[in-house]
This record gives C-alpha cells, sequence and structure tokens, in this order.
C-alpha cells in the first residue's frame, strides 16, 4: 500500500553501482508467498516481511575484476579510450555455455560504469587456451545514469562469437527498463529508501557446435523480467526478483539481496568491524572486550569455531579461503562483523 509519509527521492550515480575492485555480495532468497510485482508508485511502500520472504545464507562474493589483467586480444576490445563507447571498467564472471560435454574457461561479461551509462559491453573468455572477445553491437544498457524516477530506457544488441574447435555462439535481443517507482522497502527488519526499477529483456541465444557425438544446433528464446530496489547503501540491489519464462512457456521465480545483515535480533545486536579485512592470518577486534565470547560461522551459518576472546587478536590462518561471519558477545549484548579469508 502506497506509504503515507514523505521521504525523499534518492538518486542512483556511478558511485552506488558496481566497479574495478569491488566485490560484490549477496543472498539468494525465497520468494514464500505471491507478491504483486506490479504495485510501485511514487513514495511507495514495499513490504517483504518474514511470511513473505525468507532470506538465506551469504554467498562468497564476485569480484569485479581489472581488466588490465586480461588478454591483450581483450584489451583491444575494452581497455581502449580510442574507442570510448566500449572503452569498459571491469568483468564479472559468468557461464557462458553449460552443456556438459561443452567447457568454457575464464568467461567474464564486460561492463562499463562510465560516460553516463551503466552498460554490458560484450563478453570476453578463454576457449582451448585461445583468448576470444566479443563486442554487444549496439551496447546492452542497463540504465542511463544518472538514474532517477521517472526514467525509462532500451537498447538492441547483437553479439557473435566464434568459439574455436566448440563452433559458434550468438544472441539477439532487446532490453527496456522503467524506474516506475520510488519510496522504502521494509525487509529483514530494517528500511531503505530506494529506487524501483523494472526490466525486460527480450530475444533469443543461438548455438551450433560440432563438438560431442554429433553435430548440434539451438537456439533459445529468453524472455526475462527484473524487478529491482535500488539503494545508495549497497552496490547490488537491495532486493532483486527474476522471472525467467522457460521454453514451455512456465517461469520460474528467482530472488536475491544485498548483504543485510540477519540472524541476530536487531535490538541486541550493534554493527562493528574487525580488520584487516581480507586477512590471511589474523583477526584484530578493536575496543575493550572483557570477558568476551566469539564465534565464527561460515556463509551456511554453520559453527566452525567458539572460544573466548584473548588480547584481542583471533587466529584464522586455519580457515579455508572465502567469507565468514564472526559473532562477539558477553552478558550485555551481541555483535557480528563479516570478514573475508585470503
Amino acid at each position: 500500500m502506497p506509504a503515507t509519509f514523505a521521504v525523499g527521492q534518492i538518486t542512483i550515480n556511478h558511485s552506488h553501482l558496481p566497479n574495478e575492485g569491488d566485490i560484490l555480495y549477496r543472498r539468494q532468497a525465497t520468494l514464500l508467498s505471491n507478491v504483486d510485482l506490479e504495485a510501485t508508485g511514487p513514495n511507495y511502500t514495499w513490504n517483504f516481511g518474514d511470511d513473505i520472504i525468507e532470506l538465506g545464507p551469504l554467498d562468497n562474493g564476485t569480484e569485479c575484476s581489472d581488466l588490465s589483467n586480461t588478454s591483450l586480444f581483450t584489451q583491444i576490445y575494452f581497455n581502449n579510450p580510442f574507442n570510448p563507447q566500449y572503452d569498459s571498467d571491469f568483468g564479472l564472471g559468468f557461464t557462458l555455455i553449460d552443456l556438459g560435454f561443452i567447457t568454457v574457461e575464464d568467461a567474464y561479461q564486460v561492463y562499463k560504469n562510465s560516460g553516463n551509462v551503466y552498460a554490458i559491453t560484450g563478453v570476453a573468455a578463454t576457449v582451448s587456451e585461445l583468448p576470444i572477445s566479443s563486442i554487444y553491437d549496439d551496447r546492452d544498457i542497463l540504465y542511463n545514469l544518472p538514474l532517477t524516477y521517472p526514467a525509462s530506457g532500451s537498447s538492441h544488441s547483437v553479439l557473435e562469437l566464434e568459439l574455436p574447435t566448440i563452433g559458434y555462439f550468438g544472441t539477439d535481443q532487446n532490453r527496456t527498463y522503467e524506474c516506475d517507482g520510488w519510496g522504502v522497502l521494509n525487509i529483514a527488519g530494517q528500511s531503505f529508501d530506494v529506487l524501483r526499477v523494472k526490466s525486460q529483456l527480450v530475444g533469443y541465444d543461438t548455438l551450433s557446435t560440432s563438438a560431442g557425438p554429433f553435430p548440434l544446433g539451438f537456439q533459445i528464446p529468453k524472455d526475462i523480467t527484473t524487478y529491482q530496489w535500488l539503494s545508495t547503501e549497497f552496490k547490488v540491489p537491495v532486493l532483486e526478483i527474476i522471472s525467467t519464462v522457460g521454453v514451455f512457456g512456465q517461469a520460474q521465480i528467482t530472488a536475491s539481496t544485498a548483504d543485510i545483515g540477519v540472524g541476530v535480533s536487531e535490538s541486541s545486536t550493534d554493527l562493528w568491524s574487525v580488520y584487516p579485512i581480507p586477512t590471511e592470518v589474523e583477526l584484530i577486534v578493536p575496543g575493550e572486550h572483557a570477558n568476551s565470547h566469539y564465534t565464527i560461522l561460515n556463509s551456511n551459518g554453520q559453527l566452525l569455531e567458539k572460544a573466548t576472546l584473548s588480547h584481542n587478536r583471533i587466529d584464522v590462518s586455519r580457515l579455508a579461503s572465502g567469507v565468514y561471519i564472526i559473532q562477539l558477545s558477553n552478558s550485555n549484548k551481541s555483535q557480528q562483523a563479516r570478514f573475508v579469508k585470503l
């Protein structure tokens, strides 16, 4: 239902979106009941309580990779100031092809977060130890920036990629987006000022291959509607719900959130920090914490260690690389923080 109080509309710009060096953390989420995803507007309140959405574990994070570390072939496409439309900022790992008998390594979607757009400019990968790259013609524009309410846009993009020893991959797609609301999102006992963006991606992917026992050719339609609630507090949407229409016309709904702290009641929890992050050997816990106990959990919430804090330092060298949660508690309160072990 619409909000009954006034809030300030926000503006999303380049600094609020992913860029080189960022590590993006998300929680998978499950919708527990039907939601009217078309309900939106100015000064609106979206309520996603515990009866509507269940937040899952934190993932291991996805790095926005530095393009200067990619092959020279890729940099000619995407790290070239003489081609400003495609002079891009980072790459995100993704699955280009997954058909069991076909494997593609080090696949990245390449993003541009500059020049008044946030867009996917192309893909880069390694196939049979050979670097390959291709641009979208035109760019797949996710948002024109700065983004505020109301706003809309569209783009048509085509990509063709020759896959050595495998065959051909191509995509032809139309994207439309609309910033169709602003207001407050209530989720996990917290409130966020947000812009709501609905986007639709319609088109098809084409794959032909002679790999495997028989020559194969596919044309796979795609029809994807994405609902995003964007804030200035996270590099990823506070909430994202994706509806994907499959080959046989059946929609699959998936959801994820930003790294919203869950698991400890808000009334008894203070946010705090430990350092260094990331760390290889030890964590340093700032402040006075006499008679405090700590627990370390993995990103799935499983208890790994429980002990008494000694000298404000915790040895984490035995932990595997990944993302962890540390909780500190005494008779008065409980605190938690996230850290990354290299």
